[in-house]
């Protein structure tokens, strides 16, 4: 190696040093720890004070962090909210999705669903579908838009909307799809808190007769829809047994798409070893082998 060459790597060095230890200290800020001060960084990265003061400093200077007045800690900022948008924009949600689908599919029997609020976020639009190998089949059409008070998919949406949107689909109409559709704002307000109480949704015959479904939302760091993920199928195969395995085979998969998103999925709180079929979940014949 010339000298000059060797100089030259000496100053690239100290630039991706710095790098490092940028990134590294932003990875800190998460939701079990979102206030950091100075010395905590420090201690805990192995650093010295004045170089993280420094790139804090730096940070807050951009908007990537923001410091409280009074205690001087260090929170994430806007900058760093924005970047999270940006970059969740433009990623194919399709393209990073479809792998997920096809295993849940697979191992499920039955026609994966990915799902999302249209541009208006009024409605709910199947983006991609995955369907089954099983002779008895649910065909939806990607890109057809449905309301979000039936249907698995669509409520899970619902559930993690922001409050005011919510409100506003609430507040109606409510059209009756089927015998099952919830069409009253006080039983779908209940509904949705009960969803977000054990993390998945569920619908029996709420769009169309014959028809159920589980679902599970991938939310933002705002706790709000990114999508849901979920399978669909005929009741003749639907069972106790089956609506516990399936839930937990859909959650695993929104997990693998949330990773990929940089997003997450709600946990799921109910022990599904308890989970049994309602009056609205009517036990039926086993799925076939």
């Amino acid at each position: 190696m010339t000298i000059a060459r060797a100089a030259a790597a000496e100053e690239v060095k100290p630039s991706f040093q710095v790098l490092d230890r940028t990134f590294a200290i932003l990875d800190l800020f998460d939701q079990e720890q979102p206030e950091w001060g100075t010395t905590e960084v420090a201690r805990r990265l192995g650093l010295p004070i004045p170089t993280v003061h420094r790139i804090l400093w730096a940070l807050r200077d951009h908007g990537y962090v923001t410091q409280h007045e009074q205690s001087k800690r260090f929170r994430l900022g806007i900058a760093a909210l924005q970047l999270g948008d940006r970059a969740r924009e433009v990623i194919d949600v399709r393209s990073v999705a479809v792998p997920a689908l096809r295993r849940l599919a697979h191992t499920t029997g039955e026609t994966a669903l990915l799902t999302v609020l249209s541009p208006a976020r009024d409605r709910a639009v199947c983006l991609e579908r995955v369907e089954t190998q099983q002779p008895l089949r649910l065909s939806i059409q990607p890109g057809r838009q449905v309301p979000l008070h039936a249907g698995a998919s669509q409520k899970a949406l619902l559930a993690y909307m922001r409050p005011e949107d919510a409100d506003r689909i609430i507040a109606g109409p409510l059209a009756r799809l089927c015998h099952a559709t919830i069409s009253s704002a006080g039983p779908l307000r209940e509904e949705l808190a009960r969803i977000r109480g054990r993390g998945w949704a569920s619908s029996h015959e709420e769009t169309n007769v014959g028809v159920w479904g589980v679902a599970v939302p991938v939310v933002n760091d705002r706790s709000e829809a990114v999508c849901a993920v979920g399978i669909a199928g005929p009741s003749a195969r639907l069972t106790s047994t089956v609506l516990r395995e399936d839930v937990t085979q859909v959650h695993s998969a929104a997990t693998t798409i949330a990773k990929a998103l940089g997003v997450r999925v709600p946990p799921l709180s109910a022990p599904l070893a308890n989970t049994t079929l309602s009056k609205r979940f009517p036990a039926r014949n086993g799925r076939p082998a």
